[in-house]
This record gives C-alpha cells, structure tokens and sequence, in this order.
C-alpha cells in the first residue's frame, strides 16, 4: 500500500476498491508479464492466452480465436499453438506470457523483467510489439527491469534503490 498519495487506475482509486471491483479492474484493464511466466501447465499455448477472456466472458468463441491466434503468430509462436508450457523454452514460455497479458487489449501491462528469457532479436521485437500497442492502442506499460534495451525503449525511467526513488525523468 502507498504511503501517501493514491493509486489511480482508468479513474479507479484501488485503494477504495473492494476485492470485487479490484478483481473486476485486473481483468479488464491490467495486463500482468510475469518474470516466471505463471502459465498453467495443464493448458496448451492456445489455451493459456485465452484463457483471460474466457474469464472476462465478453468475446464470442470467433472472436477469441482471431485474436488468440493473431497474438501467438505477433510473437512468434505458431508452430507451437497445441504445445503445453513444459515442451517450450524459457523464452516461448515468456512470450506465451506477454501475449496472454495483452489479448485483453488492457489499459495498463505491468511487465517485471519482460525480455529477461529471450535472446537480443526476440527481445528487440517484442519491445517494438509493445511501442506499437503503446502508440495505436494507448496502452501504458511500466517495467520493472535490468534490461538496457527495454529502458532505452521507455519514455521516462524511475530508478529505485532500497525501496526508495533514487531519479526519474525522461529516458535517454
């Protein structure tokens, strides 16, 4: 919980949300990237993206196909739909997580370590996937992150140092 201040998302002040209406915000306006992916090992490629908007119940099974399809092929994994989280690397499995995190078409992605599991070019073109989304859909996203080329991507950089700001400003 912030200290002072208030945390204000799509006009919602969490703090003064029950855990309904904060369950009902993270499934309709936050998109969350795992450092250790979170997919459910059950569940094939093609079922764990979509799995976020059998949740939200709104797309109809047309729907949800195209999109979950069109997410998996941006990232590069569709010769691996029917594969299940234990029979991918850990760089597919963290793309498996960047696109189940944005087929909701979220408002806000909270991104900790987003590129840590992938090589330089898979990296540099998921952060080119995020800038576009950031320009043509208006989605914010906020990383937490060690990686230079994701912060050489970012609009504005707050360093933090036990627990505390150290700077902030606009990147580069």
């Amino acid at each position: 919980m912030p200290t002072t201040g208030d945390v204000i998302v799509d006009g919602h002040a969490t703090a003064r949300l029950d855990d309904k209406a904060l369950t009902k915000l993270r499934l309709h306006h936050i998109g969350f990237i795992f450092q250790s992916f979170n997919l459910i090992n059950v569940l094939d490629v093609f079922q764990n993206v979509e799995f976020p908007l059998l949740l939200q119940g709104t797309a109809s099974p047309a729907e949800r196909k195209a999109r979950v399809e069109a997410l998996i092929e941006r990232v590069g994994l569709k010769a691996q739909l029917h594969q299940r989280p234990n029979e991918l690397s850990g760089g597919q499995r963290q793309r498996v997580a960047i696109a189940r995190a944005l087929v909701t078409n979220p408002s806000l992605i909270l991104a900790d370590e987003p590129t840590a599991n992938l090589d330089s070019k898979t990296g540099a073109d998921i952060i080119a996937l995020m800038h576009e989304l950031n320009q043509t859909q208006k989605t914010t996203f906020i990383f937490s992150t060690h990686d230079s080329m994701v912060m050489a991507a970012a609009q504005r950089i707050v360093r933090i140092a036990d627990g505390k700001i150290v700077t902030e400003g606009a990147a580069g």
